[in-house]
């Protein structure tokens, strides 16, 4: 019998210790991907420590230098900064009711009065007219808005209007025939 119990010992211990490998091979391969995703990262952080000392030390070099966050705020990237603040100053500084410096960004004065105050923010193409606009002088404005074609009124009103028009030719007709009929 102490023959088969030692047997019995050593086939469990080696069940054991294959179970055992497995389940490590499998950390072992989780950390191997770990510590290369920690290389790469700190190899990041190093490149950006070294754009910025290169900009802090206004070398010019890097990707700071080139126009990577700078011109992000200029307009030549991808996001234009924007705050209902410097909307309001701006129209302020140019004298010009909502109304007009609506039309000259090219939307309603509505619109306006929300960037104003900070319960809505523009589209791109709005955001875009808006910066360009941002960067002209009074005078060039106005001479602005004195060009631009008059435009009549959009919407209900407008529409309604229309209607009234519509309406107007037929009763007109109808006045002509009442008069008729009365001679």
């Amino acid at each position: 019998m102490p023959n088969v119990m030692s047997v019995l010992r050593a086939e469990i211990r080696r069940l054991a210790r294959k179970e055992s490998k497995e389940a490590v091979g499998d950390l072992k391969r989780q950390v191997m991907v770990l510590r290369r995703r920690v290389a790469g990262y700190k190899k990041r952080i190093a490149d950006v420590e070294r754009i910025a000392r290169a900009a802090s030390k206004g070398g010019g070099g890097g990707a700071m230098g080139r126009g990577g966050a700078g011109a992000a705020g200029e307009g030549g990237g991808k996001q234009i900064r924007f705050s209902p603040a410097w909307v309001k100053s701006h129209r302020k500084k140019l004298a010009l009711s909502r109304r007009l410096y609506a039309k000259l960004v090219g939307v309603s004065a509505q619109t306006i009065m929300l960037w104003e105050t900070g319960k809505s923010r523009p589209r791109r193409g709005a955001l875009a007219t808006w910066r360009a606009i941002r960067g002209k002088g009074r005078r060039e404005l106005k001479a602005a808005l004195a060009e631009s074609p008059k435009r009549g009124p959009r919407g209900r009103k407008a529409k309604a209007g229309a209607r009234r028009k519509r309406r107007a030719a037929p009763a007109g007709r109808r006045v002509v025939k009442r008069r008729a009929k009365k001679k």
